[in-house]
């Protein structure tokens, strides 16, 4: 049980609480039953171990020289598991096709990409760090659609800068760990360093701009509290990029075992929320 947790990246389905994000910033968190949010959460969880077990299978030679692995894999029975794999995204698309039609295309879209990265577009330099941020930026847009809520310019930027921000140190990583089968080397790490914080620049100015844009005061109760939340988000970027002691652990790692960061995202959120008119209503 404990190399299937691995194998498809149980612990990397806290990255799907993001589809919840625009349900938050829209201010319609009360307007969707929880059943709903369990079954669209399912959905994209159960589709993204299907695409990491495949990128699993498609590594797995390299991925021993690279780093410990939790698990292991027969190659000698390569046809079975991509059966598995067929049957299993089949049956999860049919599924979706009766709950929903139109996540169906975004799925579609996600899984296609996702064959396509793991199979050729992450060897292509500088843009796999932009489909890696793609892919979390495709699930803030998969829970608009399931839940219904339109999505801002500002959040849109946000988002994108921050999972750019991510993916860059997702490289960064793999080129302090040389792992071989990925296209950066030393030489390459100044580069995304400077992009790493060119886009934690550009989150803290798009947040600012949305805290002084008038056209957002009508959602929240106290406008002054938004410069708090744009101090804490400053401290998170600050304690990401330079404070954390394990520069090299990944991002979902860092998500919930970093407490100084686990923190700041409880006060962000427990002040925006509560800050929120439609909360009270």
């Amino acid at each position: 049980m404990k190399e299937y947790f691995y194998l498809f990246k149980i612990h990397h389905w806290i990255k799907n609480f993001t589809i919840f994000l625009p349900v938050l910033v829209s201010h319609s968190f009360l307007t969707s039953n929880f059943s709903e949010y369990i079954i669209y959460f399912l959905i994209i969880s159960f589709l993204s171990s299907i695409i990491y077990f495949l990128n699993n299978l498609n590594d797995f030679e390299e991925d021993i020289k690279n780093k410990k692995l939790h698990y292991s894999l027969n190659l000698d029975k390569k046809k079975i598991y991509y059966s598995v794999c067929i049957i299993s995204f089949l049956a999860l698309i049919t599924f979706t096709y009766f709950i929903n039609q139109n996540i169906l295309f975004v799925c579609l879209f996600y899984f296609l990409l996702s064959l396509s990265y793991n199979f050729y577009l992450k060897k292509k330099k500088y843009l796999d760090i932009l489909i890696l941020s793609l892919f979390h930026l495709l699930r803030i847009i998969y829970g608009s659609i399931a839940f219904e809520v339109s999505l801002s310019t500002y959040f849109i930027l946000f988002c994108s800068a921050v999972f750019l921000m991510i993916g860059s140190n997702k490289r960064l990583v793999e080129i302090d760990k040389s792992y071989a089968n990925r296209p950066y080397r030393k030489k390459d790490k100044r580069k995304i360093k400077l992009m790493q914080l060119f886009f934690s620049f550009f989150v803290v100015f798009v947040f600012f701009l949305y805290s002084i844009d008038s056209s957002k005061d009508q959602f929240f109760i106290y406008k002054e509290l938004f410069f708090v939340n744009l101090l804490i988000i400053i401290l998170i970027i600050f304690n990401f990029i330079f404070i954390q002691k394990n520069k090299n652990q990944d991002i979902v790692i860092f998500i919930y075992k970093n407490k100084v960061n686990f923190i700041l995202v409880t006060a962000f959120f427990i002040i925006f929320i509560g800050n929120s008119v439609s909360f009270y209503n």
